[in-house]
């Protein structure tokens, strides 16, 4: 579903905020400063809300509660037009009417609670959760929509008029529907009805809720008791499993149970985030109702069922109701029943004609679907929140984003955190090809993987230019580029990676040598040292004395949601990542002040896309060259997006106090000898794999350093 993402992120020890914009057409990374005022505003208007409506003495008269409602929206506009916001005024600017995604991270949970459906964005704006669900969204059943509504505990409560206007829409709209209700009404009952064939496609609550974090919210149930959204995520899975794709809560306080809802794999939430006056949820729902029975999209309903909050007598209302969505979630559309019928009878009369005829309607189908369009499962190696709003953790969805635009959705990537397993497993289901099709991984990660490194990163190797080249560089009889030529000598668990392609798809270029929280001027400030970093350069540093991921954290890599917690701990004294705007990003600047250069390990480095041959095989030829042409195109992204921000970066960095250096020559020689060293003696222990890869890498480095010296225009040259 194309939208313009905006993820909201906390920089540790800073008033401001890290914020990404992700649109089809673009990406921007920057900082807004963190919104004070503007919280304490919410804050006072929340007392005197509460007060307004929960007084029994009458409350707070209206116009004074309308005046801090004022307030509070024409605060959070005022933020939203500082200039710092300009990169995503200009996505929003350049694609008109593409929805708003709106993450905010864990930690700014205040930031979260803002009515943020009040800016004038003239687009719908939809809530994500603050980290992706580990569970996919729901198949769409073709069936008429079943309605499961739960009624919660009644006392002080009077819901007899919403749940006769539903009755009333199920019996002329003859669609099934469910009420559990009353003293009956309890957790065992609610989590076996979720657990009924055939399923339900819509679950409204109408009662009491409660906030709670740690618990996931709560819901007051039709016997009196309360029920947690972490009690109910298990049942909601398995509903979501039968179609479940459409909650809808009218109840007080539903941040905590909407993001456990999308952990379980619901795709669309509708809440109210604060406590709502009964009658103002009464009059949203039952305009949400009619709007949807009149075919509108969720979204138009949504809209429309919000702006009840707006009218009198619900002052102080407006901006409540939001809606959360799955990352995955397709458009929402109520299925109405004359359509349901429509297409009944179209697949009764189209059988009857395939029979007349001898056809197979349903094969013929399934032909058509099978050319026509393509779902791939990707493996990605690292899945944190933190690692995806780096610009390399952002390959993926980027790549994902460009095929369906590509392809008009007819090729489409679905995105699975494989972060539990090695590399060496996941280019295993890669290989196979049946539960995943293609990969997003690191051989850095993974010794078995070590003959693939040329394809990454080899300390003292390729410059970017001459890396580019390596990567399409293919011998005179071979039919696929050279380095790819090792997978049919590799093997995982016994079975070799003979069914293996890839294809480039990311260049950060040129490294840093990482943050060290004291000066190195010699090898023997590098004795005892305890520092985050993997592959071969990690071999390298482990002869200088110094401890890397394996030896410290039994025998895994240090991640990237990981390393500042261990720098701020005490556990590493030093640690790399890539560059300045993705190590600005981490927060790497927080815990250690010298940055040194260069990251000799990774003079220049790529990843691929790992691909099954056999998956690639049956891709018609249009969605192959899609798939190669969004390939190509995330490539150069991402190189030039890397020279682009790190150059703001690096200015901020130097404003900010970072202590630059630069590695001493006598030492990147004993880096250069001991990397040199290392090389040959894997060659030595691996003459068939690494060894192979190595000899024609050597040749071909030769070569292109004579031309890159004969055609290579140098600065220094036109130096008077």
């Amino acid at each position: 579903m194309a939208s313009i993402d905006l993820s909201l992120q906390s920089l540790p020890g800073r008033e401001e905020l890290a914020v990404l914009v992700v649109s089809p057409a673009s990406q921007a990374g920057f900082t807004a400063p963190l919104p004070t005022a503007l919280l304490e505003s919410h804050a006072a208007w929340r007392r005197r809300f509460v007060h307004h409506y929960g007084s029994r003495e009458g409350g707070l008269p209206a116009a004074v509660l309308d005046d801090y409602s004022d307030q509070l929206i024409r605060g959070l506009r005022q933020w939203f037009e500082h200039e710092r916001w300009l990169p995503l005024h200009r996505a929003l600017r350049l694609q008109p009417g593409l929805p708003l995604r709106l993450r905010i991270a864990p930690e700014l949970r205040a930031l979260e609670e803002l009515p943020w459906e009040t800016l004038p964005l003239d687009r719908p704006l939809w809530r994500l959760p603050p980290q992706d669900p580990p569970q996919p969204v729901a198949v769409a059943r073709a069936r008429r929509a079943r309605l499961l509504l739960v009624v919660g505990h009644e006392q002080d409560l009077d819901l007899q008029a919403e749940v006769a206007e539903l009755e009333d829409l199920a019996r002329r709209g003859r669609q099934p529907l469910r009420i559990l209700r009353g003293p009956a009404a309890g957790p065992q009952a609610l989590q076996a009805v979720l657990a009924e064939e055939p399923g339900w496609d819509a679950l409204l609550f109408l009662g009491h809720g409660d906030a709670s974090p740690e618990r996931g919210g709560r819901l007051q149930l039709g016997d009196g008791s309360w029920i947690s959204g972490a009690s109910l995520e298990g049942p909601l899975r398995r509903a979501v499993d039968r179609g479940l794709s459409l909650v809808l809560l009218h109840c007080c306080l539903g941040i905590d149970l909407a993001h456990r809802a999308l952990a379980a794999g619901v795709a669309w939430v509708q809440v109210f985030r604060e406590r709502v006056p009964d009658g103002a949820a009464a009059e949203a729902l039952r305009r949400l109702l009619r709007e949807l029975q009149a075919g509108h999209s969720f979204a138009q309903a949504q809209q429309r069922a919000a702006q009840t909050l707006e009218q009198p007598p619900w002052s102080g209302c407006r901006g409540l109701l939001s809606i959360y969505c799955h990352p995955d979630a397709p458009p929402y559309r109520w299925p109405r029943p004359s359509e349901v019928l429509r297409r009944r009878e179209l697949l009764l009369l189209g059988g009857a004609a395939a029979a007349a005829y001898g056809i197979g309607l349903g094969q013929g189908w399934d032909r058509r679907s099978r050319h026509g369009s393509r779902v791939w499962r990707m493996a990605i190696y690292q899945g944190s929140p933190q690692y995806r709003r780096l610009l390399v953790g952002q390959v993926p969805e980027r790549l994902a984003q460009r095929l369906a635009t590509l392809t008009e959705g007819r090729f489409r990537l679905e995105l699975v955190d494989r972060s539990a397993l090695s590399s060496s497993d996941i280019l295993g289901l890669v290989n196979e090809g049946r539960s995943v099709q293609c990969g997003y991984v690191d051989v850095y990660y993974d010794k078995v993987l070590l003959p693939l490194i040329f394809a990454k990163a080899v300390p003292f190797g390729l410059t970017p230019r001459e890396q580019t080249a390596w990567l399409w560089y293919t011998r005179k009889g071979d039919d696929r580029p050279f380095h790819q030529t090792v997978y049919p000598r590799l093997a995982v668990d016994g079975v070799r990676l003979d069914q293996l392609v890839s294809i480039p798809l990311t260049l950060t270029g040129g490294q840093m040598g990482g943050w060290f929280k004291r000066e190195v001027n010699g090898a023997e400030d590098l004795r005892g040292l305890r520092m985050r970093i993997p592959g071969l350069g990690a071999d390298v540093l482990n002869a200088f004395g110094v401890q890397t991921d394996f030896a410290i954290n039994a025998g895994r890599v240090i991640t990237a949601d990981q390393i500042v917690p261990r720098l701020r701990d005490g556990r590493l004294d030093a640690a790399e990542w890539i560059g300045p705007y993705d190590d600005e990003l981490l927060g790497l600047p927080s815990v250690a002040r010298f940055y040194y250069t260069p990251g000799w390990w990774e003079p220049s480095t790529t990843n691929e896309l790992m691909v099954s041959r056999r998956a690639l095989a049956e891709l018609p030829a249009d969605l192959r060259l899609a798939l190669q042409t969004a390939c190509a195109e995330t490539f150069l992204w991402t190189r030039r997006e890397y020279d682009l921000r790190n150059i703001e970066a690096l200015r901020r960095l130097r404003a900010d106090g970072v202590q630059l250096r630069r590695f001493p020559p006598t030492l990147m020689r004993a880096f250069a000898q001991e990397s040199e060293r290392q090389l040959r003696e894997q060659e030595r222990q691996d003459p068939e794999r690494f060894g192979y890869v190595a000899a024609e890498w050597r040749r071909f480095r030769t070569r292109i350093r004579d031309v890159i010296a004969v055609t290579q225009f140098s600065p220094e040259e036109g130096q008077p």
